[in-house]
């Protein structure tokens, strides 16, 4: 396994699944960054890497967009996303879905019929249930909880301790900011925040999208 991108502390409970899995580390790939890993026996600037035929890597990142630059980079070199990566602690159904590059995260519960799409990180305990759709490079924080049949677009942010009750949708590119209760549909590019939330349009950038989600 290849880990592209090490800034985010995200990589250290990455690196810690990959232990619990008995999932080697064959390179770390650091992107112009300080790395935040626990073991650096392995760490590459990204000058110095020699991608290897048939590499496959996970990005590090919790932030949509940045985890899209990290693929887009990867990828270049010609590395392939790896299959998902799944800490022993989650519970997922037989019949789930889980897209290549996604991780998912310590103690995280997966409903019925879900499909989670590429490159999407559930965040340690959050709870996903059943019929949820989630788009390419979606991002749920910790402890947030998503109710059954909803619908997340591409590059979308669930904030830490989030909720989002049955039946809702929530565009692409839109925020859901920690703590908020989401009782009604969410447009594209729109954050919410509150208790019911209320939308607010929003134009995405990396940045702003790192700080919602808790990591």
């Amino acid at each position: 396994m290849i880990l592209f991108g090490i800034r985010s502390p995200l990589i250290v409970e990455i690196e810690e699944t990959l232990i619990r899995c008995g999932i080697a580390i064959s390179a770390a790939v650091s992107v112009n960054d300080t790395p935040r890993m626990l073991d650096r026996s392995r760490i590459v600037d990204l000058r110095d890497f020699a991608a290897p035929p048939g590499g496959r890597f996970i990005a590090c990142a919790f932030s949509p967009h940045r985890r899209g630059e990290l693929i887009e980079q990867a990828r270049a070199l010609g590395l392939e996303l790896a299959q998902a990566l799944i800490d022993p602690t989650a519970i997922l159904p037989q019949s789930a879905r889980i897209g290549e590059g996604s991780f998912i995260n310590a103690g995280a519960v997966i409903g019925g019929a879900t499909i989670i799409g590429e490159a999407v990180l559930v965040n340690r305990a959050a709870s996903v249930g059943h019929h949820v759709l989630l788009g390419d490079r979606v991002s749920i924080g910790p402890g947030a909880t998503l109710a059954g049949d909803i619908r997340v677009g591409e590059n979308s942010v669930i904030g830490a301790g989030a909720t989002v009750q049955p039946d809702v949708r929530i565009g692409a590119n839109s925020i859901v900011s920690a703590g908020a209760v989401v009782r009604k549909n969410v447009p594209d590019n729109c954050i919410v925040a509150g208790n019911p939330a209320v939308a607010k349009p929003f134009k995405p950038r990396a940045s702003s999208l790192q700080i919602t989600g808790g990591e």
